[in-house]
């Protein structure tokens, strides 16, 4: 139930359009790439038999790719999701917002272990509280803090209320006046308001939008075309499919529900690119990637969390490194192998939100059929 039950919680017909590029292997093992890709297929028809509308997968190793897609692009089932469509990524976006906050500790401009009330607005949390949490405890999930996404509405009521503005420095003081599950740096509770929190910072650090830093220290440099911070924009624009939720399409919502925690729009392409350059050393100095990967227990079999970085152990016995990720109308999967030599994404466009728990086992199934095939 891995995938399922952090989507939820998350803020959250095929083609084979370039060959599968696998290491040098004996010439009785020669089917297993075509073995691996069907497979997946079957994974992704069965994830739209159980709660989405459509799939889309990207498979790479090395520079070699495998795309598959299942489903329609829409309830009507007249066109296909398209190839390397846009998509809502949800919490991995917190890929993103960690890896901004990490070059700028790279650069001196801040520390991990210094308490967030010296980049935070006055009185944003209670009196003491900005003490005793630090920039690391907000990465990690480690804070205590409430959840801000667990008052975000669901059904019809979210489908009636998806182009409301949602301001963050407002999100953040609720959440925070409300009682602490467990004194901040004691444990672990994924808590979406934490994200809030590191895109302020950004902001109190940098003068600029964390999105326009986003933009300049990470979209622009990797060549990462179609992917957007978008703010209060509501468009999904290019080629997307369409998302779910309360029985209306919400493939047009505020993104400002998921703030820094979840908001960015991507591609398959796009993403793979992200983890690639993330694996091998290009978006991070190696102290700060070692501090990235630096876990903690997450309380679910064979599954850690570092800056937002999740660490899942495969069946295989490699450890993927990466997120998934929620937000109404989709569900994602950003994962690579530590090498960053093997990497899957996959999204889905969903047919409710919350999504069917259904959804977990072919999700699942991909992520390890993709890095330890």
């Amino acid at each position: 139930m891995r995938v399922a039950r952090s989507l939820l919680t998350c803020l959250l017909a095929t083609a084979a359009t370039g060959a599968l590029a696998l290491p040098a292997v004996a010439a009785d093992s020669a089917e297993r790439p075509r073995e691996i890709q069907r497979e997946i297929q079957r994974d992704l028809d069965r994830l739209v038999r159980v709660g989405a509308v459509g799939a889309q997968a990207r498979v790479a190793v090395g520079d070699g790719a495998w795309r598959g897609r299942a489903g329609g692009a829409t309830r009507s089932g007249d066109a296909p999701v398209p190839r390397d469509g846009r998509f809502r990524i949800g919490s991995a976006t917190k890929m993103f917002t960690s890896v901004t906050l990490l070059q700028l500790v790279g650069e001196g401009r801040l520390k991990l272990d210094a308490p967030v009330s010296r980049h935070l607005p006055p009185g944003l949390l209670p009196r003491g509280l900005g003490e005793r949490i630090t920039v690391r405890m907000v990465l990690r999930h480690t804070t205590g803090l409430y959840d801000v996404a667990r008052d975000l509405p669901t059904g019809e009521e979210f489908a009636r209320t998806r182009f409301r503005h949602h301001d963050q420095a407002e999100r953040v003081r609720k959440a925070a006046a409300r009682p602490l599950a467990f004194p901040p740096g004691t444990k672990y509770a994924y808590s979406n308001t934490n994200y809030l929190i590191a895109g302020m910072i950004v902001e109190r650090v940098t003068g600029r939008p964390y999105g326009d830093e986003v933009r300049d220290r990470i979209l622009r440099p990797l060549g990462m075309r179609h992917t957007r911070v978008p703010g209060d924009d509501p468009r999904l624009r290019g080629p997307h499919a369409h998302g779910y939720a309360g029985g209306s399409d919400v493939t047009a919502l505020n993104p400002s529900l998921a703030g820094a925690a979840g908001e960015i729009v991507s591609t398959p392409g796009d993403l793979d690119r992200f983890l690639k350059a993330l694996t091998k050393g290009e978006l991070l100095r190696p102290a700060e990637w070692r501090e990235m990967n630096r876990t903690v227990p997450t309380g679910e079999p064979g599954a850690r969390y570092g800056l937002g970085l999740k660490k899942l152990k495969l069946s295989c016995g490699r450890t993927a490194v990466g997120h998934t990720g929620g937000i109404p109308g989709w569900a994602t999967l950003a994962f690579a192998t530590r090498d960053g030599e093997r990497r899957v994404v996959l999204s889905a466009n969903l047919a409710d939100w919350p999504a069917d728990e259904g959804v977990d086992g072919p999700i699942d199934a991909v992520l390890d059929a993709a890095l330890c095939g």
